[in-house]
């Protein structure tokens, strides 16, 4: 992707028809998935895609589910666009990105129907993210400005399918509030679009668009009180999308990419990973459903879905502009080498909070040792 006359995007002038008929796309595909989603409401009912209260989830009521299809569709079609005004990209687009995540995206469709064992969908995903990483080449490593930059080596590979697996399950566990995957996409898609742009990879930055405006067109309905979840085929074709976008950086750039992503998607990637750690080393099975994340929480200690969303959905924003900073040569490499700080501390922030306002509520254990509030 550097611009060579060979078939790889180049980025167009402002004054090029191109750069209005990018963001036209981007629109379109915003209508067009919520146009689908308001479709896929209606069906939900007569094809029992409704998603019940369990363990995991933090909703009362029941709600339609598995539109996140309709976030597949327009994302996929607007990659193939992508594909067809450059076709230098079809290997990685197509094969590397697009195929995977509708695969991921298939088998969700089987588990909101028919409940696949956990070590099975498990398998299916390493599989996936070992293809992938095959295919679009693992991690190289990360920069961090003012320090000696750090190369994977041979733990490229395993950490890339740790990181695809992982974020496949991240966008799995957050799809249990009022537009918090959702919101949580598009947050994410228009920094790793920003980053895109920076690092002059305009394929990365298109795709990352593209998968912003179809997670904001399903927003409008899964938005606090929540019409629809994506469920798993939605929410598992997000994770994997997100996952290979920095696989598709140029590649001198991906090592100074990859932190400003992480830091964009770091409290969806840390809720879950400290759930997981806690269910360890309490001797529980991190696979079964649960509501111990730290956002659902806080809606059973009062706070309203969409607070904890915009609550999620700002950290990630901060995190992702902090993480912007360090490709800015105008900021110094002393600030630069001090930014990645931020998160764990706004990691320490979060827990603590969380820990200070649930401790204020009576919690009695339910029939599975989950904490559920106390009545009065």
């Amino acid at each position: 992707m550097n611009g060579r006359d060979t078939g790889l995007p180049k980025f167009p002038t402002f004054d090029a028809l191109e750069s209005v008929l990018w963001p036209a796309a981007a629109l379109i595909v915003f209508v067009l998935t919520a146009v689908l989603v308001d479709v896929m409401i209606i069906l939900a009912a007569r094809f029992r895609l409704v998603d019940l209260p369990n363990r995991r989830s933090a909703h009362a009521l029941p709600t339609a589910r598995g539109a996140g299809v309709a976030i597949a569709a327009t994302a996929s079609l607007a990659a193939i666009v992508v594909v067809l005004r450059w076709p230098g990209l079809w290997w990685q687009v197509l094969v590397g990105v697009i195929l995977p995540s509708l695969v991921i995206g298939a088998v969700g469709i089987v588990d909101d129907t028919r409940p696949l064992r956990a070590s099975l969908r498990l398998a299916i995903q390493v599989a996936v993210a070992t293809t992938m990483t095959a295919l679009l080449g693992p991690l190289p490593g990360v920069a961090i400005p003012g320090l000696p930059g750090w190369e994977f080596g041979w733990l490229g590979w395993p950490l890339t399918v740790l990181w695809i697996v992982g974020m496949i399950n991240a966008f799995n566990f957050m799809d249990g509030a009022d537009g918090m995957a959702a919101l949580g996409a598009v947050v994410a898609g228009v920094l790793i679009a920003v980053v895109g742009f920076h690092t002059r990879s305009l394929g990365a930055m298109l795709l990352a668009a593209f998968a912003a405006a179809a997670a904001g067109g399903f927003l409008v309905f899964n938005w606090q009180p929540a019409r629809v979840f994506m469920g798993d085929v939605g929410s598992g074709y997000l994770g994997t999308f997100l996952a290979a976008l920095p696989l598709l950086f140029n590649e001198p750039e991906r090592e100074r990419s990859l932190l400003p992503i992480v830091m964009c998607l770091w409290p969806y990637i840390y809720d879950p990973l400290l759930s997981v750690l806690r269910r360890i080393w309490n001797g529980k099975d991190p696979f079964v459903p649960h509501r111990e994340f730290l956002f659902h929480r806080l809606v059973r200690s009062g706070v309203s879905h969409a607070r904890v969303s915009l609550l999620y959905g700002a950290l990630a924003a901060i995190g992702g502009l902090a993480g912007l900073m360090t490709l800015n040569p105008e900021v110094s490499t002393s600030v630069q080498r001090w930014i990645p700080l931020s998160i764990p501390i706004m990691a320490i922030v979060l827990t603590w909070t969380v820990e200070r306002r649930c401790h204020r509520v009576p919690l009695t254990p339910s029939g599975d040792g989950t904490p559920v509030p106390t009545a009065g």
